[in-house]
């Protein structure tokens, strides 16, 4: 089953984050929970985790780029 990895809702109440790094890269195997990409607002650092244990299948939305709270950033391969 896959899974969506999605910019999850700021505590600064930001519409909008740069996604700053991929943490992990395509084909790696990550644990539900584990940090898989960072994001900034004018104000704060987030971190994006994994929904679930599985394989980062895809990236859609790269380094250096803004996007809103929502998007789908990336595709997990669950187990």
């Amino acid at each position: 089953m896959d899974y969506d990895i999605v910019i999850p809702p700021t505590a600064d109440g930001a519409l909008e984050v740069t996604v700053v790094s991929w943490i992990k890269n395509t084909g790696d195997h990550v644990s539900k929970g584990q940090d898989l990409a960072e994001a900034t607002t004018e104000k704060i650092t987030l971190y994006v985790t994994a929904p679930a244990d599985g394989t980062l299948k895809e990236i859609i939305v790269s380094a250096g780029t803004k996007t809103k709270i929502g998007t789908v950033i990336g595709i997990l391969a669950g187990e």
